[in-house]
């Protein structure tokens, strides 16, 4: 493996360098429940944890280990469990300001953090709190924390941005920085007003850094100072950006410099520093509503620094953060509107690079869901004092060094005679005999991490030197000699050595092929000119038997090694399994396939038990190795080629057949009904099959009740019939079946209740009344039969009903009576109507009935029975004269009616 040097050159700071590790910084929480953690190697990942919900303003504090200890939005306090720590609601910050808060530890104590806050208002009725601070006691309720001092004003009125850096590294103190007006009041802003942090707490007599040519209106966007406190950018959205020289000693502003921002994308919101302070980088957009945005670079080393600008990217976006992070990249908010975030943050991976070597990565890394809005936790700069410790071939630095296992590198500083210097690796200390350099040779994985150096100078007057750089190393791909052992299966010659190979089935290739790319060479020459074989699939070996090619693998981060392919070809001839064929059934034998399915995992288990065996459609897929079949299969009859192999090692091959026997297609009708007041059920199968069964299925429990073609059924219930074909296989014998289902319901003959007779009227009707389990239709002729019980328009006399079960459990009849009379008679001794009588009525129905008739005066001329054949006309023997007569009828039911009639001469 070839080895890489890199030389990491830890530069002298300045005496006011920071006496803060890194860690404070490492966890972000921000936007709407969105968050962030850097861990040692410089790598970041999501947080989901997080409650913030903010469109703005935010910012966090962990311990100098990377623990996260508390977050806020300006207003509420959470702690590391994410809960509101005692006293943490009604800070006087708001989720509209841009820098909301900032969290400052008290220095040379640990438990006490001070949070300053900045207001803003958004309408008339929200009132300007300005600058305040709160008092944060770390270590109370169990290191869970709380608020012990809330809202100490410091200014009236003030802008909505603040930033920090510490002040001397022998007293420790941290200057807290805001924009307002000179008194602090609402007004016009032109003074920085710088407040000191010491041991004894918040100095608050501001220093006042006034600039008469300065009168900013629109104080919205970034304050943020370089990691060495030398630099300070104010962004002003409408009204500008300044950048000034800042002297941390005295707290004091100088130099303003108002840059000009290209394009009508002019408004900056996020601002920041490359590490080592030369680079400015702003973060504009338009408008407030659909708006485009610029990510710039200015070279604040340049002579015209406005002049010197670089567009990194361009894109519809709206406005948003940019923030340093503690592996030395800067990340990038950018929202698609005020109200509508984005699951991603961008990464400048290189900012200490001048122009387009940034390596700017648009949504270079998710945040799992959570949205990122306008805001991102800004930290006291400090933290990131330093500059960037890997110094590149090429002369330029970076915060972090990706190398592949098996490399070297140098972390190295300054030889500073009498100086001390102390190694540490992740916070643990490293015997380093070489002091000023740390030569890692080999890396393995475990090289990987946050390495850390402090140099203590014999000048006591000197501060400590201190910087970090981040480690990531790279798994490498391996580089063992691979080994394939391939049957020569050509159809053509299976003994000359000369075959088709899959070189993706090489040993090592095969188990690493998700991790690593294997580019194949056919000699050491070709691997020199990286000359790849093309058709690694399909290739052909060039030497019978025996060959050695060559191979790179790389992996996805450019991490490569090479070895040798040792290729071994042996002649094979197919063989036939002596187990073969394998026999299945068809699976639906109503259409027009014949498709079984086969168990391979089982068929592999019980005759390949001791080898790694593979199925295959086609004797060149066997070859290859592609387009395996495996597990449960489902063909029409076939032929599979199983490839034999031992450790990767082809063992030979074998033919097997598959063969999908018929099943039988039956047709069985669904219902049958049972007589239960007549015989049994006799059922008939069809016939044609060697195999018959009849199940009773009761409550899930199938029993065979008979094996032969027909079957008398007793009882009602869910029944089945399964049919089947047999046939003789190599094992034996076997049989295909299919089943239908069926149900036996109980029907019989009817029980006739009662029939309803709607008669003396012109519209006489019946209806009848049935009980039982049959399905019935109903006659009065016995021919033809309707659904409906009910007759209409019936004549009088005396009729047979039928109701007949539709099952053919048989009929029932009844005969009835439809009483009526005749409207008229004619006692002529024609032999026709010579007598009157009740139509429906005789000795057999209601004979006991009386009737009797009277003329037009209402004088009784006669009695008559039904059990006689009714009046003659007479009267005492003797004729009455052509007339209407009345009758009365008293029926033997207990009915009575009344009507009149006819008698014609």
């Amino acid at each position: 493996m070839q080895k890489n040097y890199f030389l990491i050159l830890l530069l002298c700071l300045c005496s006011y360098s920071t006496i803060y590790s890194q860690g404070e910084t490492s966890n972000w929480y921000f936007g709407q429940g969105a968050g962030v953690r850097f861990t040692n190697n410089g790598s970041i990942t999501p947080l989901t944890n997080g409650k913030l919900n903010t469109v703005e303003g935010c910012t966090s504090i962990s311990d100098a280990d990377g623990n996260l200890l508390a977050y806020t939005d300006g207003i509420t306090v959470y702690n590391k469990n994410h809960q509101i720590v005692q006293n943490g609601n009604g800070l006087y910050g708001d989720p509209s300001s841009t820098q909301s808060a900032i969290m400052v530890p008290k220095p040379e104590d640990p438990n006490i953090y001070y949070i300053f806050t900045v207001d803003t208002s958004v309408n008339d009725n929200d009132p300007d709190y300005g600058l305040n601070y709160s008092v944060l006691d770390i270590s109370m309720n169990g290191g869970n924390g709380a608020i012990v001092q809330k809202n100490v004003n410091l200014l009236q009125d003030s802008s909505e941005k603040i930033t920090g850096v510490i002040k001397d590294c022998f007293d420790k103190s941290i200057w807290v920085i805001t924009l307002a007006a000179e008194n602090g009041s609402p007004d016009f802003f032109n003074t920085y007003h710088c407040f000191e942090v010491n041991t004894s707490g918040v100095n608050t007599n501001a220093v006042r850094n006034t600039f008469a040519n300065l009168n900013i209106g629109d104080p919205r966007g970034y304050l943020k100072l370089s990691s060495d406190g030398k630099k300070m950018v104010s962004a002003n959205v409408s009204d500008g950006v300044y950048i000034y020289d800042f002297e941390p000693e005295t707290g004091t502003l100088s130099n303003q410099l108002q840059l000009t921002v290209p394009g009508y994308e002019n408004q900056a919101y996020g601002v920041e520093f490359s590490t080592e302070g030369r680079f400015l980088y702003l973060n504009t957009f338009t408008n407030e509503n659909v708006s485009q945005s610029l990510l710039l670079q200015y070279d604040l080393n340049a002579p015209d620094i406005s002049g010197s600008v670089v567009i990194i990217d361009q894109r519809a976006a709206y406005r948003g953060a940019l923030q340093m992070a503690e592996n030395g990249k800067i990340y990038r908010a950018n929202p698609n509107s005020y109200t509508e975030g984005i699951p991603f943050l961008s990464v400048i991976n290189k900012p200490s690079e001048k122009g387009l070597a940034v390596n700017y990565v648009h949504n270079a890394v998710s945040l799992a869901g959570n949205n990122v809005m306008q805001g991102l936790p800004p930290f006291i700069q400090s933290f990131f004092n330093k500059t960037d410790l890997i110094r590149n071939p090429d002369g330029t630095s970076s915060a972090t060094l990706e190398i592949c296992e098996g490399d070297s590198f140098i972390l190295e500083a300054d030889n500073i005679p009498g100086a001390i210097y102390e190694w540490e690796k992740d916070g643990n200390p490293i015997a380093n005999p070489n002091n000023y350099f740390l030569d890692i040779s080999n890396a393995s994985l475990n090289e990987a991490g946050k390495y850390s150096l402090k140099i203590t100078s014999a000048d006591p007057k000197v501060c400590p030197i201190l910087g970090e750089s981040a480690i990531i190393v790279n798994p490498a791909p391996p580089n063992g000699t691979l080994t394939i052992v391939q049957c020569d299966i050509d159809n053509d010659n299976s003994t000359d050595g000369i075959t088709t190979i899959n070189l993706e089935q090489a040993y090592i290739y095969e188990t690493n092929s998700r991790d690593f790319t294997f580019t194949f060479y056919e000699n050491a020459a070709n691997l020199a000119s990286n000359t790849p074989i093309t058709n690694t699939i399909g290739y052909i070996n060039t030497t019978p038997l025996n060959q050695t090619i060559y191979y790179k693998a790389t992996s996805t981060k450019w991490c490569d090694s090479e070895g040798i392919v040792e290729i071994s070809i042996l002649p094979t001839t197919v063989s036939i399994n002596p187990q073969s064929p394998f026999y299945a059934c068809d699976n639906n034998a109503n259409d027009s396939q014949e498709l079984g399915t086969f168990d391979l995992e089982m068929i592999k288990l019980l005759n390949y038990p001791n080898l790694e065996a593979t199925f295959y459609t086609s004797l060149a897929d066997a070859s290859l190795e592609q387009n395996a079949v495996s597990g449960i299969l489902t063909t029409a009859s076939t032929n599979l080629y199983v490839r034999l192999e031992n450790s990767n090692e082809c063992q030979g091959v074998d033919e097997i057949a598959l063969i999908v026997n018929s099943t039988p297609i039956l047709s069985f009708p669904e219902l049958h009904y049972l007589c239960t007041d007549g015989n049994d059920l006799v059922l008939n199968a069809p016939d044609g099959y060697d195999v018959y069964k009849w199940i009773k299925v009761e409550n899930g429990i199938e029993t065979i009740i008979s094996n032969s073609t027909f079957i008398a059924i007793n009882e009602i219930g869910n029944y089945q019939l399964e049919l089947g074909y047999e046939y003789i296989t190599n094992g034996g014998t076997m049989v295909c079946e299919n089943s239908t289902n069926f149900e036996v319901k109980p029907s019989n003959i009817a029980n006739i209740e009662t029939i309803e007779i709607k008669d003396l009227s012109d519209e006489n009707t019946i209806e009848i009344f049935t009980s039982g389990d049959g399905d019935y239709e109903f006659s009065i002729d016995g021919i033809n039969f309707q659904e409906s019980p009910k007759f209409e328009n019936l004549l009088p006399g005396f009729v047979t009903v039928y109701v007949q079960d539709k099952n053919g459990c048989g009929v029932k009849d009844e005969k009835i009576a439809i009483i009526g009379y005749p409207k008229f008679f004619t006692p002529n001794g024609d032999g026709a109507h010579d007598n009157w009588q009740i139509i429906g009525v005789d000795d057999m129905f209601q004979p006991n009935s009386l009737i009797t008739i009277y003329d037009r005066y209402g004088t009784l001329v006669a009695n008559i029975s039904p059990k006689n054949s009714g009046w003659n006309g007479n009267f005492n023997g003797q004729p009455l004269p052509a007339s209407d007569y009345w009758f009365k009828v008293n029926l033997e039911d207990g009915r009575i009616f009344k009507g009149h009639f006819a008698l014609k001469r």
